[in-house]
């Protein structure tokens, strides 16, 4: 069937199309190797299929996208072809089956296990046997066979020699211990595949075998479920005793432990499965509280346990299998926490009590796929009163509400698996809050901020308007909660709730398939078998009246045996191709209702999403038109007082300008008063101005003259400095002259003074010093000339020294003001 992948228009964020390019051009080269069958399309889709077997983002593999969808459709039908990539395919498959919702949908929605099946014989090597049976046993964990489908009986009988034959090399002991795990994955819950296994081995020599391998090292686990399968067929669950479940259970405790400490997710997964369908049996509940040995087997594990919930994503090489282990040891706990504690032994609560600190550390490893079995972890813990006290003390609310909402955002793309988490996380998350919130106000606070969370609303209402009779059970259980917050309930459920009812569910319950009915077996013979049968019918009946059965001739009856054996043949060989053209046909459409719910879901979220911002911005119109009537009504009264202040303005303004004008026309008067009073005193300045302007002129005039004067006075200056520099000169050689005279004088007078005998006079005597002294009758005469040019006056005072000779002449310029009429 051909599947569009751009043909349907998906609503999610369309910067996520990018990663999904790869996926598209494999479903481009798909179409095209349908058309042609060519090789370049083989060899085009086996390197697309490379490319997203190597990709690191597992989130491409996850079913809610139409894209996905569309991929593992085209993917199916080529695997299906004998000339298509089937091992590139089985390289994709290995990939995607470690994302849970991927693998969840490549069991039950796209139905590979025909194929692989088909892939599995002895012609190939041991490399892609252990590649094949690994993928095998992820992709049939949980398989649902409701009838004898056409694959089963070589699957058995291929299965069953690779556990059956000797195994001593390490190859073979792992094609014998992943055959094992599938076998137990095909059985385990179907009877129609166990019928197919008791067909082909002998079912008393196979049991032996299997109870050989449960203590040999390897599978131990398995042969325990495979063994409680075929006991169920053969003799009823009744049959099972106290010791084999004791047995059971030590191999499972062991098992359990070993995977821990080694980080086998599959061989956890499958003693949770084995541990949780023990105590869900009401027959074998009261030998699983009995058993003894819990508590040593706990207190071994728990320390790894810790280390796995405080795992940081660097610590680990391959962070999917931490992941899955994690998430399978907390279910296996779960499955623990969740038995009547009144009846477990008291070492065993105080076990679980001690190991609490390291489980209820929300993990730190992509909390959202292993948070959901936390959640429900720490919700069993708080149903029991002796460990709820813990639970309040190791778990906060903040760490509580931001590993639901992990959750949440982890499987808001994983189509029907994730949906379903999601609902059963809020449900969990829920109901561990309504226990807290009566013993802790902040647990309380959390209830509120969970419940006004528009994704829990959202998925509260799926809840409570689906199918699952259950689930809804649940939903109701949490409203009926007397800490239920009651202005909630009506943006929780809506009106939807009141037509809701449980007879939906139980409708669907038994709506539900039946298998095949025996008008499917009845036929039709040809006509000559039918005349022959119908001959030995009544020759037997004939017989049997007249007591003669006895007889009939044993070759009439062989005869009879073998036209119903043919018939049976035929019509068996006719039905097993008609069944597996089903099968086809049913998973054909199994991926078209795939692409549909793809399709629909994300419908459904934009249309929940479109319905609650029309509330929304319903609500913000009518907040929005009140606020609009309101600021009518204060812009009419803003309207009245602005008229009212309007009129006021106006009155004010009138009398201001009449206030005005008056003071203008004052003003006007004051101007022309005072601009007579400066045109007068103007021409007052201005005839002022020109008797200055006059004075001006002859004043420079007179400065012109007198600078004249100066320069002749300044030459005669010079001619007078030059007179006085020779007679300075003249002056210095008569003072030599003098000096030269006044010591030959003095000498010749101290001479004849020592001739004489007298005293001598001193020769430094200052009286031949040519300076006039008061007392030597010389006077120093001055003479003053005076010149008068207008208002300067020019004095000149030589002065001669007692030789007669003048000396410096000084001068004086005086101005007489009083002449100066300014």
């Amino acid at each position: 069937m051909d599947m569009e992948v751009d043909g349907i228009e998906t609503l999610s964020n369309p910067s996520e199309g990018g990663k999904f390019s790869n996926l598209k051009a494999f479903v481009t080269a798909a179409r095209e190797f349908e058309a042609t069958h060519s090789e370049s399309a083989v060899n085009l889709m086996t390197r697309y299929l490379g490319l997203i077997a190597s990709s690191c983002d597992l989130s491409i593999f996850s079913p809610g996208r139409s894209e996905v969808c569309a991929f593992f459709s085209s993917l199916w039908r080529v695997m299906c072809d004998g000339r298509g990539p089937h091992w590139a395919g089985v390289a994709v498959l290995s990939r995607a089956a470690i994302e849970p919702s991927a693998r969840h949908a490549l069991t039950h929605t796209y139905k590979f296990m025909p194929i692989l099946a088909r892939l599995l014989s002895d012609s190939i090597s041991n490399d892609k046997k252990i590649k094949l049976l690994s993928v095998m046993q992820e992709i049939s964990y949980g398989i649902k066979i409701s009838w004898q489908e056409s694959y089963l009986s070589s699957l058995m009988k291929q299965l069953t020699e690779w556990i059956t034959q000797p195994m001593p090399e390490p190859q073979l002991r792992t094609i014998g211990h992943k055959s094992l795990t599938v076998l137990v994955n095909v059985c385990y819950g179907n009877l129609p595949a166990i019928y197919a296994l008791m067909r082909t081995v002998d079912t008393k020599d196979f049991v032996v075998h299997l109870i050989s391998l449960k203590d040999g090292g390897y599978g131990g686990v398995e042969v325990c479920r495979l063994l409680l399968c075929l006991s169920g067929a053969t003799r009823g669950a009744a049959s099972t005793r106290q010791p084999d479940v004791h047995s059971y259970l030590c191999c499972t405790m062991r098992t359990f432990n070993k995977a821990v400490s080694e980080g086998d997710a599959t061989q956890l997964l499958h003693a949770y499965t084995f541990i949780n369908d023990l105590c869900s049996d009401t027959n074998l509940r009261s030998y699983v509280l009995t058993y003894p040995h819990f508590v040593n087997a706990l207190e071994e594990a728990l320390k790894d346990v810790q280390n796995l919930c405080q795992a940081a994503p660097d610590d680990m090489g391959e962070p999917e299998n931490t992941v899955n282990c994690l998430r399978n040891v907390m279910k296996f706990l779960t499955v623990l926490v969740s038995l009547d504690e009144g009846r477990l032994p008291q070492e065993l609560i105080s076990v679980i009590n001690d190991g609490l600190p390291g489980l209820l550390v929300p993990p730190s490893l992509e909390p959202g796929k292993a948070g959901v079995q936390w959640l429900q972890v720490v919700g069993a813990l708080c149903e029991s009163v002796e460990t709820q006290e813990r639970v309040l003390q190791e778990v906060t609310p903040d760490a509580f509400e931001d590993t639901l909402y992990s959750v949440l955002q982890y499987t808001s793309q994983n189509g029907v698996v994730g949906a379903e988490a999601s609902q059963q996380a809020v449900v969990v998350g829920c109901r561990t809050a309504l226990c807290l919130a009566p013993l802790d106000p902040h647990w309380e606070a959390a209830l509120a901020r969970m419940l006004a969370h528009h994704q829990v609303r959202k998925l509260l209402c799926v809840g409570l308007t689906s199918t699952n009779g259950p689930r809804r059970r649940q939903i109701l259980q949490l409203v009926k909660h007397h800490y239920f917050p009651s202005d909630q309930m009506n943006q929780v459920f809506g009106e939807s709730l009141h037509g809701v009812s449980e007879s939906t569910s139980d409708l669907a319950t038994n709506g539900s398939g039946t298998g095949c009915s025996e008008g499917a077996w009845c036929g039709r013979l040809a006509p000559a078998q039918e005349h022959v049968v119908d001959e030995l019918v009544a020759k037997l009946n004939d017989k049997l009246r007249d007591g003669k059965i006895s007889d009939i001739a044993t070759s009439s009856v062989m005869e009879l045996y073998g036209y119903k054996m043919t018939c049976l043949e035929q019509r068996l060989h006719s039905h097993s191709v008609a069944l597996q053209g089903a099968s086809e046909h049913m998973a054909s459409l199994q991926h078209s209702l795939a692409m549909l719910q793809a399709t629909n879901s994300s419908q459904q979220d934009v249309l929940y999403t479109t319905q609650m911002q029309n509330e929304r911005h319903k609500k913000t119109i009518e907040d929005l038109h009140k606020q609009l009537e309101d600021a009518e009504t204060t812009l009419r009264g803003f309207r009245a007082k602005l008229a009212a202040e309007k009129l006021d303005k106006e009155n004010q303004k009138e009398n201001l300008h009449k206030e005005f004008r008056a003071q203008m026309a004052t003003l006007e008067a004051e101007m022309k008063l005072r601009e007579r009073e400066f045109e007068d005193r103007l021409k007052t300045s201005e005839a002022e101005y020109r008797a200055l302007q006059k004075k001006l002129e002859q004043q420079t005039n007179k400065n012109s003259e007198l600078a004249g004067v100066l320069i002749k006075f300044e030459e005669r200056v010079k001619q007078r400095d030059k007179k006085l520099e020779d007679a300075a000169s003249n002056e210095a050689a008569l003072r030599k002259e003098i000096e030269h005279r006044d010591m030959v004088y003095c000498k010749t007078t101290r001479e004849d003074c020592v001739r004489k005998g007298e005293q001598t006079v001193p020769a430094d005597d200052s009286a031949g010093g040519d300076e006039a002294s008061p007392g030597d009758g010389r006077q120093a005469d001055e003479q003053e000339c005076v010149y008068q040019y207008g208002e300067l006056t020019l004095v000149i005072q030589h002065v001669k020294d007692s030789h007669g000779v003048d000396r410096m002449p000084f001068f004086k310029v005086a101005v007489n003001r009083s002449k100066v009429n300014m």
